[in-house]
Parts: structure tokens; C-alpha cells; sequence
């Protein structure tokens, strides 16, 4: 139960509480389209309709057609199931780590994902771990794709501020991108880059002795 007592810690979700593969999805992505992308940057269609489908403005469908508009011989199920292959595991230490930083902080998980996405990750998390449901680990949980609104930009971090009702300053944010932690500096969050290559397990006693001067 969220206690105003106490300061916020919010997460990211990729690549601090549960590890993403960029490049395998890449790999899976260029198989079966049949494309090169060595450049590793995605056509500027399908970056706007993943900036769209983020931010919830358009469904499952028209995210998958736009793949399809590369290769329409290209199954939607083999694209799902390549999207999907950037969500990769999430170790139970984590999860034992939500728990145990509960009993000092009120923990919110803030996270830039999808329908597509989200359910395959809640999916991994049951079969994996036995997890009914994921966000009893969290006081808050703000998915983008459910508010309508996408890191980095303020208006996302305000609206979570807003909707804790927790002062800014009393927030201590972690993300593994530059740009994300840049927009929680500006909305006047404490903010943390973690680096996806580092074990958060290993690196959060850390962070927390930074703490909340790092603005």
C-alpha cells in the first residue's frame, strides 16, 4: 500500500527489471521479412507506428501491417512472434528484490511497451516465476501505451508525479536510456542511468546511496 511517508523509487521496465535481446529481434525481424537492416535502424514507418502503437493510437493490427508493408508475404503470427523475441527473462532475484525495497520505498513501475509486448512479458513471468499478477509487486504501475503518453517526454513524468501525489524530488527513477533519464531531470525527478550490460541486483545499493541528490 503506497505510504506518503515514504520517498518513491519507479522503475523502467526493459532492461532493468526484465532483460530485452535488440539484436536477436533484429535478426528475427530481417529473416523472415527478408530485409538487410545492418544499419540496425528500422524503416521511419515503422519507427512512427512504434512511437503510435506505444502511446495506445493504434492496435495490434496496424502495428503488425506495418511490417508487412516490407514483405506482405510475411505471416502476421511470424511477426508477432518476432516482436515478441525482444522480451527475453526476468530473474526471480528480482522479483525478490521488489519485495524486500517495498518494506522502505513506495515502488512504481513506469515503462514504454505495447498490448503485444506486455502480454507476452506477463505471460513469461506466469509460466516462469508462477506470477498471477505482476503488478501486486508495485504501488503504481503506468504502462505508456495505457495513458497515452511515452518517455522521455515531461508530460508522462508529470502526469506519474500527479497521480502518486508525491513531490518530484521525493522520486528516484532508474532507466537504461540516456534520453528517459534526461526527461525525468527536466519534470525534476532524481534520476539514474542503469546500463542494461550491468545486473540492477548488483548495482542498486549503489543507486541508492546516491539517492535522491542526483538531479
Amino acid at each position: 500500500m503506497f505510504d506518503p511517508s515514504k520517498k518513491t523509487l519507479v522503475f523502467d521496465f526493459g532492461n532493468v527489471l526484465i532483460d530485452l535481446d535488440f539484436e536477436g529481434c533484429f535478426q528475427y525481424l530481417e529473416r523472415i521479412l527478408e530485409v538487410d537492416w545492418s544499419d540496425r535502424r528500422l524503416p521511419e514507418h515503422i519507427i512512427k507506428a512504434i512511437g503510435q502503437y506505444d502511446r495506445g493510437l493504434i492496435q495490434d493490427e496496424s502495428m503488425i501491417w506495418a511490417f508487412q508493408q516490407v514483405n506482405d508475404k510475411t505471416e502476421a503470427r511470424e511477426i508477432v512472434k518476432a516482436w515478441n523475441s525482444l522480451i527475453t527473462t526476468m530473474p526471480a532475484k528480482r522479483l525478490d528484490m521488489l519485495v524486500d525495497l517495498r518494506k522502505d520505498y513506495n515502488i512504481a513501475l513506469l515503462s514504454n511497451i505495447n498490448s503485444m509486448h506486455i502480454d507476452y512479458a506477463l505471460k513469461y513471468l506466469k509460466e516462469e516465476h508462477g506470477v498471477d499478477d505482476f503488478e501486486v509487486y508495485f504501488d503504481h504501475v503506468f504502462y505508456s501505451h495505457m495513458v497515452g503518453m511515452h518517455k522521455p517526454d515531461v508530460e508522462i513524468y508529470n502526469h506519474v508525479a500527479n497521480e502518486m501525489s508525491v513531490d518530484p524530488k521525493d522520486i528516484l527513477f532508474f532507466d537504461d536510456m540516456k534520453v528517459n533519464i534526461e526527461g525525468a531531470k527536466e519534470a525534476g525527478w532524481n534520476a539514474i542511468l542503469h546500463e542494461p550490460d550491468k545486473e540492477i541486483l548488483d548495482e542498486i545499493e549503489g543507486y541508492l546511496e546516491v539517492g535522491f541528490n542526483v538531479v
